[in-house]
């Protein structure tokens, strides 16, 4: 191999290194980018918005959560808020910025129901179906897990979509009656059969 060809080899050696080296540092500048684009509020700005969130705590469902669980269910509609609004300032600015939070709470709720029925059990708690003879006391959260799943699905042949229960619950348009009925068929079986074996399907 010639001189001149040794030296060609260890130039384009060379080319090849400083070409990866930009492309890492193109790669490592995006990658900074976008974490830095991700985080969009400020703590004192996320702290703010959970502060205003509180103002819902009085709904039905929220009202029933423990400090624990009201705080995640802040930090999810939080998240939410700061993906569709990533300027701070324009959000708190906007004309109609509570009914854009109240709408993400709706949402959220949904979501928590959906993914789990028995959280119903917020909007309808078992004690409370306890005091009223409508479900025997003394059963453990697995036993009435059922009650719950009957309940949604009823909720969901009745509505269309759980979003329209919620909204009717929130801004009591409730039929009592129709709901009244709905617990009643789904509480039926807990009085009519032997506990052990429970099929309310």
């Amino acid at each position: 191999m010639s001189r001149t060809q040794t030296h060609q080899r260890i130039r384009i050696r060379r080319l090849k290194r400083v070409l990866v080296l930009i492309s890492a540092l193109m790669v490592a500048t995006t990658l900074l980018l976008t974490s830095c684009n991700n985080r969009r509020w400020n703590d004192k700005q996320r702290k703010a918005t959970r502060e205003m969130i509180e103002q819902w705590r009085q709904l039905a469902y929220l009202n029933a959560l423990t400090e624990e669980e009201f705080a995640l269910f802040a930090g999810r509609v939080t998240d939410v808020l700061e993906e569709e609004y990533p300027s701070y300032v324009e959000f708190v600015e906007m004309p109609m910025v509570g009914d854009s939070v109240e709408m993400v709470i709706v949402a959220t709720i949904v979501t928590d129901i959906k993914a789990s029925p028995t959280r119903l059990g917020h909007i309808f708690p078992y004690e409370e179906l306890v005091a009223n003879n409508i479900l025997p006391e003394g059963l453990d959260q697995a036993t009435v897990a059922p009650f719950y799943v009957c309940l949604a699905e009823k909720v969901n042949t009745l509505y269309g979509t759980m979003l329209e229960f919620v909204q009717d619950i929130i801004y009591s348009r409730l039929d009592d009656m129709i709901v009244a009925r709905m617990i009643s068929q789904c509480a039926q079986p807990y009085w009519d059969v032997e506990m052990e074996v429970i099929d309310i399907r």
